[in-house]
């Protein structure tokens, strides 16, 4: 890959993307920042759940705060998620003038394509996805619920991509 200052990797929860993250880290000697972290250590010492609820879900669980797991409420789910990470994503951003990569679901391609390199990783086989995505996680009802979310969060992703200059990687 041709060196750039700021890589913006995205996909699907359970598609490879701290993975990706960290070998590019390895191979261009960047910062890495797993942006989930930004939800977890910096949003929610800022905000109340009743202030953002969005802060306190993950991408593939936000749906539930619309109701049933449907194409809709995923990709409302999704958009609140981006919405209610935006300034703390942009935050993050400012800290690193030189290099930088940056990874999580939820990043969101219309407000970083104008930072550097957006790189969305997929997995189209629903298998190969699954195994990934259970890797580090049991396989309660939520869970199963969370992954059925991240499949369609997948399909919205590529579908959004064709309108964004987006490197797709198949992992």
């Amino acid at each position: 890959m041709e060196p750039v200052s700021k890589i913006f990797i995205y996909g699907a929860p359970g598609v490879g993307k701290t993975t990706y993250g960290r070998r590019l880290k390895s191979e261009l000697d960047y910062p890495l920042v797993e942006a989930d972290y930004l939800r977890e250590v910096v949003a929610q010492k800022e905000k109340t759940e009743k202030e953002d609820p969005f802060l306190y879900v993950g991408t593939k669980e936000a749906f539930r705060r619309f109701g049933a797991l449907t194409e809709e409420n995923v990709v409302k789910g999704l958009k609140a998620v981006r919405e209610s990470m935006s300034f703390y994503v942009d935050r993050e951003i400012s800290k690193f003038p030189d290099n930088l990569i940056m990874e999580a679901a939820f990043l969101d391609p219309q407000k970083l394509q104008k930072f550097g390199k957006l790189i969305l990783i997929e997995t189209p086989d629903k298998e190969k996805h699954s195994s990934q995505y259970f890797q580090h996680r049991e396989r309660t009802y939520d869970r199963i619920e969370g992954f059925e979310a991240s499949r369609i969060i997948q399909d919205y992703l590529i579908k959004e991509s064709e309108n964004f200059p987006v490197e797709i990687i198949e992992n």
